[in-house]
């Protein structure tokens, strides 16, 4: 048995669903993704993003707690993956706030420009997937959601990867990184000082080789400039 974080929604989604085996669709040293309800549902390490549509364990990697992904099967709620049962300790909710010092831009996605964005890009999260999913969580912060977009991109999802159209199905509804809500919170006033936004600035761009890069460019672009804004350089861009 392994315990896990387990965000309030993909909870519900296990609990929801009828027992057997799931297909295991990603396999890796830090993440494990199954097909559950249409979308992906996963299980992550401690060295791992933690995204929300992903279990959280506090192991480094998943292979050296038995877990490599060769079979995978809902029971009672509870996935098990390779035999091990990986139980729910604590329950998180990761949907941003509406954050009082945050004002939405005049920048919008329009039909056009969201088919020539989804799915553009390499790897599991095409970057243009990670600029809309910024941008989606970000005006939800700012009590200026979308609904008009949320649903273009969700009607666009099969132009991309199986876990990046569940991630921009996350951000529609305000489920965001916690680097990312992190920086929303900053950007707003809550402990703001030049050092402290830097900070939170430079966690969500070494996210990934480009993720974090690409929501926070998102981000930016859907909310009203800032004094304390950073410039984000190829220097600033780390890779996690």
């Amino acid at each position: 048995m392994l315990p896990v974080i387990a965000p309030i929604r993909l909870r519900a989604r296990l609990l929801a669903a009828p027992d057997g085996p799931r297909p295991v669709v990603h396999r890796g040293e830090h993440a494990i993704y199954v097909e559950l309800d249409g979308q992906l549902a996963g299980v992550t390490s401690a060295r791992a993003t933690r995204v929300p549509c992903a279990l959280w364990s506090t192991t480094p990697d998943l292979p050296s707690a038995g877990l490599t992904g060769e079979r995978a099967e809902l029971r009672g709620g509870c996935l098990v993956l390779d035999g091990h049962e990986l139980r729910v300790g604590r329950v998180v909710d990761p949907r941003v706030r509406t954050l009082t010092g945050l004002r939405a831009s005049g920048h919008r996605l329009d039909s056009a420009l969201l088919e020539a964005m989804i799915g553009l890009g390499d790897g599991l999260t095409p970057l243009g997937d990670d600029v809309v999913s910024g941008w989606l969580v970000a005006r939800i912060a700012a009590g200026a959601a979308d609904d008009e977009v949320a649903h273009a991109v969700r009607r666009l999802a099969t132009r991309t990867t199986a876990l990046s159209a569940t991630l921009l199905d996350c951000a529609a509804r305000g489920e965001a990184l916690p680097e990312l809500a992190d920086w929303l919170r900053v950007r707003a006033g809550y402990g703001t000082s030049p050092r402290r936004l830097e900070a939170s600035t430079r966690a969500l761009a070494a996210v990934g080789g480009s993720s974090g890069a690409g929501l926070l460019a998102g981000a930016r672009l859907a909310l009203m400039p800032a004094a304390l804004d950073l410039p984000l350089t190829t220097h600033d861009r780390s890779v996690a």
